[in-house]
């Protein structure tokens, strides 16, 4: 008789009618360990077979194998019926595919997770346009009802697109690259159940993207340095250009940044002392136009080319300084004066940020005057904020 070698077909390997200790029984334990230790891939395990038969929705998986054993000798065991909310279809009647492992008995049904929670009919889907509803209408749950309702004729609870809008996380993106090191840091007062709250916020000024953002309970020193070097740890130190808060100098120079003030700031400052000192004295309509010539002369500084050019400026007026008014003099000698690289830094480097302008854009398009002061906790002015800023972010991808 003559020998015979039958190849084992290696396509159908890890079928039960074909198992590997047939041919090698130290592959097949090997086989099995391996699938049992392995890291499950979502994108492979949950990969479903989806199609439409009689206005039903089947749901089954491509590749069916049982979750306890791993076997894949498993076969189809009825079906489940579930009712799912799409936001384009409507509500669908569903039949989830049911199976039962030949090996280990266990039953199991298709994993559908990737479609819609266990505890939910709402499909993911579903779910993520009403949160994006709420970036683009700024967090009102009455105009998300509403065009829900419209879109889908599903009616869903406010509570019910609360806990969504509550649930909404960040999504993770892995930094490849480094912040360019160019801030703007500035607070904003958020009301939230009535007591006054604190928006930090710090923001990449070349690449326009806020980096941080936290809301404290206290706008303190302690908040502020904690805030900013968790902000900027492992990153690009450079400059931060902030309002004139007495508080934010001592930390941004502590953190060894170079600290520029907000140039609006600062022209307003000078606005209001000098507002302060006309309607505190008595003065004709020559010292009035003195004080206004002054002023511009004060201004004029910051439109120097350059900081050797704005610092011999300074030192001219200083010569002169006695021939000036009192109010012009104390602006110069307790304010200008001490804290000249503050003030004029940016003639230093061209990428330090003028003014706070950029991030006070941001705070208008994210959490606006008209919702700020009708949040009741701090996770849901939060996740509004967080999901607008990927709106924004998105909207930015697609424009460019």
């Amino acid at each position: 008789m003559l020998n015979r070698k039958i190849l084992a077909p290696i396509d159908s390997l890890f079928d039960q009618s074909y198992k590997l200790s047939y041919f090698c029984e130290d592959l097949s334990k090997y086989e099995e360990n391996h699938l049992k230790s392995i890291e499950r891939d979502d994108n492979v395990f949950n990969s479903l077979n989806t199609w439409y038969k009689k206005d039903i929705f089947h749901i089954e998986v491509l590749v069916s194998f049982c979750p306890e054993c791993f076997s894949k000798s498993v076969i189809k065991n009825g079906v489940k019926e579930r009712k799912l909310y799409f936001y384009d279809e409507g509500v669908v009647n569903a039949e989830i595919q049911m199976y039962k492992c030949k090996k280990c008995g266990k039953k199991f049904k298709t994993d559908i997770s990737d479609i819609v929670d266990d505890n939910s009919n709402f499909s993911n889907e579903f779910k993520e346009k009403c949160v994006e509803l709420a970036g683009l209408f700024l967090g009102s749950i009455r105009k998300i009802a509403y065009k829900i309702k419209k879109d889908t004729g599903i009616s869903v609870s406010r509570q019910t697109i609360e806990n969504w809008i509550l649930g909404y996380e960040i999504p993770k993106k892995e930094v490849k690259n480094l912040y360019s090191g160019y801030y703007i840091f500035d607070v904003e007062w958020i009301k939230l159940n009535g007591f006054w709250n604190y928006r930090f916020a710090l923001f990449d000024s070349k690449q326009n993207i806020i980096v941080a953002d936290e809301i404290y309970s206290k706008e303190n020193s302690t908040n502020i340095q904690k805030f900013l070097e968790e902000s900027t740890r492992n990153q690009k130190k450079i400059a931060i250009t902030s309002d004139l808060d007495e508080k934010y100098k001592p930390i941004i120079e502590g953190l060894e940044f170079t600290h520029q003030w907000c140039l609006f700031h600062v022209f307003k400052n000078i606005n209001k002392k000098i507002k302060e000192y006309i309607r505190d004295n008595e003065l004709s309509d020559d010292e009035l136009e003195n004080i206004r010539q002054e002023k511009l002369e004060i201004f004029s500084l910051f439109n120097s080319k350059s900081f050797k050019e704005a610092r011999t400026r300074m030192d001219e007026i200083l010569n002169q300084i006695k021939d000036y008014s009192k109010v012009i003099q104390s602006i110069i000698m307790d304010s200008l004066m001490p804290y000249f690289k503050t003030y004029f830094s940016y003639l230093l480097d061209e990428n330090i940020e003028r003014t706070s302008n950029k991030l006070e854009n941001q705070f208008q398009k994210t959490f606006p005057k008209s919702i700020k002061r009708i949040m009741k906790i701090k996770k849901g002015a939060m996740s509004r904020i967080n999901i607008r800023i990927e709106i924004l972010n998105q909207i930015k991808v697609f424009d460019s």
